[in-house]
């Protein structure tokens, strides 16, 4: 954390994810630090498969398991809105929200959520679609059984219970987890790439803050999220939905998690926070 700066990026990792693995984050912190801009990559409660978390309660203090296997995605604005209270005790006045892949998610619904005037801009890497993924993989009638099942486990009360392998795609997975975001209409499948008519990408539409969004070329886990498994096609997609100022880029050769482009990454953020560092202080 950067004494002088006022402004910071936080950063929100993926599925089953944490703060720290890749390597594109310590890229960006030193870049970043060079700029007068702080930077806090944070753990969710999502973080690695499994978590014991400590849940306070009239003093009395409880342990839940939780992690990438077992969260409620729209807990995340919990996690989301702690890191921002911490981050204006530190004296930050602007705060630029980053996710990556599932984070990408969970930073939308949250802001959507929240509306916090100190949020000043959303940096989108690698936004994924696992709904469109999971269609994609097992073909619609399937698709639709599986979204049924999970309804079903969760109101006979076994919202978590693991779910076969089959179904877990980054890690063993609840049915309460599985119905966040990777069902038609879970609360967290907030880049439909498979169907751009969803009602889901309202949120997306109403974002009110400059918008970043990049995309590895390669990334093969967002191009299987897309019945045409086209990056060319998502990204018409994003531009057709209109939200207020989006940038979008694609990284040439980078993958899901941008290894081996870090630098490419880094300096592509780095553009399009100046420009909004700019606008933001007029």
């Amino acid at each position: 954390m950067n004494q002088q700066s006022d402004t910071a990026v936080l950063h929100i990792h993926g599925t089953a994810g944490d703060f720290y693995t890749h390597k594109f984050i310590e890229t960006e912190g030193k870049a970043l630090q060079k700029l007068d801009i702080s930077f806090l990559t944070a753990n969710n409660r999502g973080h690695d498969v499994y978590a014991d978390i400590r849940k306070h309660s009239k003093n009395i203090v409880e342990w839940i398991s939780i992690g990438g296997g077992f969260e409620k995605f729209e807990d995340s604005v919990l996690d989301i809105q702690a890191w921002i209270n911490f981050l204006v005790k530190q004296k930050i006045k602007r705060i630029i929200l980053q996710g990556h892949s599932l984070g990408a998610q969970k930073i939308l619904y949250s802001q959507h959520k929240l509306k916090n005037l100190k949020i000043i801009g959303q940096i989108h890497l690698s936004p994924q679609n696992d709904a469109g993924y999971m269609l994609v993989k097992y073909g619609e009638k399937k698709y639709i059984q599986i979204n049924e099942t999970i309804k079903k486990l969760i109101r006979e009360g076994k919202s978590r219970d693991l779910l076969p392998q089959k179904l877990s795609i980054i890690c063993p997975m609840s049915a309460i987890t599985y119905s966040g975001y990777l069902t038609e209409n879970g609360a967290g499948t907030l880049h439909p790439y498979h169907n751009p008519h969803s009602k889901n990408w309202r949120i997306f539409e109403q974002i009110q803050e400059p918008l970043l969004v990049v995309f590895g070329e390669k990334d093969t886990f967002i191009k299987n999220s897309c019945k045409t498994k086209s990056i060319k096609e998502i990204v018409n997609i994003l531009r057709s939905k209109k939200p207020k100022d989006v940038t979008i880029k694609v990284i040439k050769g980078a993958n899901h998690s941008y290894i081996g482009s870090e630098n490419h990454l880094v300096e592509t953020i780095i553009q399009w926070l100046d420009k909004i560092r700019n606008e933001s202080f007029r």
